[in-house]
């Protein structure tokens, strides 16, 4: 078991430390080594005088797995560490270029990136991206604190699911033991009936989509937090998602604050988090947001969704700051979704739009809860024919759902703002984008 890590080692203290090449460079009998494990990166030096098996040392290849024995000294100008001994664990013989830590390899540039997707298990341990990787993971965790903390619990809904909640060509289907089911994209249909045991729950799964265009937002597998609440109109959900985002967001950045410095100043950081405080919040109906595009000479025809293009003239319209479209017609929503009382065509939904084009990243929704209506509904999007795949959820509708309201967002796109990175793939490990081989 490794007891030491980098970030725990003492000045000139004699230390083992358990780690892997990143780089080396050699200057006639001197040889630098930059070492990395899960908690950070170092300096190494080696001496032909000084280390024992110096030749054998100088000759492992980056990646390499090894065991230092020396300590750590402190000048003025750096601390390094001194290699006295060391052990050789699994010494790297792939030949793969670039190598993960190279100096020349950003794994942000899509020409460079290009090689990481073809050979995702080589480049996890990339810096930048294992800090991506490690933020987003902490996010979640902050979630799911945020959640247990207000009372809720994790529910788990299923991955095979014949129940759709837009289009059916927009789910990606399979067959199983003869069955024609698709890879769930959205839990609430799982989540819903579990209002009645529960009153507050959550899930953080994987959700799937037969995206129709390629976007620096979409990912055909990518990370979905759904929540369901008992008894929260849309007003309760939208401060309720507005906390959790902004207060999720704020202990995540403390926490990682040296994984955020390989993507932001400090500066940086903090507008972003000011952005998202909801004081800052502008909310507006999706009636507004079509009169502003028209006084871009912009006209959306009413009923359709917001472009990514739209969604960033709205965010710069009002000077960049995060912007809440409430009321979107029921054309471009889930059939279940409760509608306007004073106007059917619209929904009791409101959408959160990230500004600098980061777009929507999450939702809130009020339910229907009457058999009637949501039938109706049903047939309304043309799913009459699906009856059947829905009759369970449908008559749940006459067994005591009480009211009720649901939050969806994309933890990638959530985490993509914080950390401004330009598409969701960059946070997600072997992400799989539209039209691309899948190699793992």
């Amino acid at each position: 078991m490794k007891k030491i890590f980098i970030k725990d080692l003492k000045v000139n203290k004699s230390t083992n430390l358990k780690c892997w090449i990143a780089n080396k460079r050699q200057i006639k009998d001197k040889l630098f080594l930059d070492v990395y494990d899960s908690t950070g990166s170092l300096e190494c030096f080696a001496s032909k005088n000084e280390t024992n098996n110096f030749d054998l040392l100088k000759k492992l290849n980056r990646e390499s797995c090894i065991e230092l024995q020396g300590f750590l000294s402190e000048s003025i100008e750096k601390k390094e560490f001194l290699i006295e001994d060391f052990k050789i664990y699994n010494m790297s013989t792939l030949k793969i270029s670039p190598y993960p830590n190279e100096p020349k390899l950003d794994v942000l540039n899509d020409i460079h990136y290009k090689q990481v997707i073809k050979h995702q298990t080589f480049y996890i341990r990339n810096k930048k991206l294992s800090a991506l990787y490690f933020i987003k993971s902490v996010f979640k965790k902050q979630m799911r604190d945020y959640f247990w903390k207000k009372g809720f619990i994790e529910f788990e809904p299923p991955t095979l699911t014949k129940q759709t909640l837009y289009d059916d060509s927009g789910a990606i289907w399979l067959n199983s033991e003869g069955q024609n089911v698709s890879l769930s994209r959205c839990a609430t249909f799982h989540l819903e009936p579990a209002l009645i045991a529960y009153e507050k729950l959550f899930t953080i799964t994987n959700s799937h989509a037969n995206e129709k265009v390629k976007s620096n937002r979409y990912l055909v597998e990518y990370m979905h937090m759904k929540a369901e609440m008992a008894w929260f109109n849309l007003e309760e959900l939208i401060i309720f998602a507005q906390d959790l985002y902004y207060n999720c967001a704020k202990e995540t950045i403390r926490i990682c604050a040296n994984k955020f410095k390989e993507f932001l100043s400090t500066d940086e950081i903090n507008q972003k988090l000011e952005k998202l405080n909801p004081k800052n919040h502008i909310l507006i109906t999706y009636d507004e947001a079509i009169n502003i595009l028209k006084s871009y000479n912009i006209n959306l025809k009413y009923g359709k969704s917001l472009t990514a293009k739209q969604e960033e003239i709205i965010t710069k319209h009002f000077n960049e700051n995060f912007v809440w479209v409430k009321y979107v017609p029921y054309t471009v929503e889930g059939f279940m979704f409760k509608r306007k009382p004073d106007n059917n065509f619209l929904t009791l939904t409101c959408d959160l739009i990230a500004p600098n084009g980061y777009g929507e990243i999450l939702g809130c929704a009020e339910k229907m809860t009457d058999y009637d209506e949501i039938l109706k509904s049903l047939e309304q999007k043309g799913k009459k024919q699906d009856y059947d795949r829905y009759k369970d959820y449908l008559d749940l509708h006459k067994l005591g759902l009480p009211p009720h309201g649901g939050i969806g967002m994309g933890i990638e796109r959530a985490v993509r703002y914080l950390v401004n990175v330009n598409h969701v793939k960059y946070l997600k490990p072997f992400a799989i984008i539209k039209n691309t081989q899948i190699n793992h």
